[in-house]
């Protein structure tokens, strides 16, 4: 957290932010072929420390679609090299979670 003059009163203006991104493969067994690829991404304020939350992605994990963690702070983005076939990754398996 950076030391800056902040009114406890008012509310943080979020004008500094973090990024903190992962890039991982994903292989079939420890040391399997590459089957696709996935982003995490988390965005939080560093003034106030607090954590942004993805808005209208649905909670899971997907090889076919950007998902979110069920408290919405990550984003978990499928990837696959510019030069691969669109079908990329497709096949692996995933999750949903429904929010009743």
């Amino acid at each position: 957290m950076t030391t800056t003059n902040i009114d406890p009163d008012r509310a943080c203006p979020h004008e500094n932010f973090e990024s903190i991104v992962g890039v991982h493969r994903l292989t079939d067994g420890d040391d399997g072929p590459v089957k696709g690829y996935t982003a995490e991404i988390r965005i939080r304020c560093l003034d106030c420390d607090e954590p942004f939350r993805w808005i209208g992605v649905p909670a899971g994990l997907s090889p076919g679609a950007p998902r979110v963690s069920v408290d919405e702070t990550e984003l978990r983005a499928p990837l696959r090299p510019a030069s691969s076939d669109p079908d990329f990754g497709l096949g692996l398996p995933g999750f949903a979670v429904r929010m009743a």
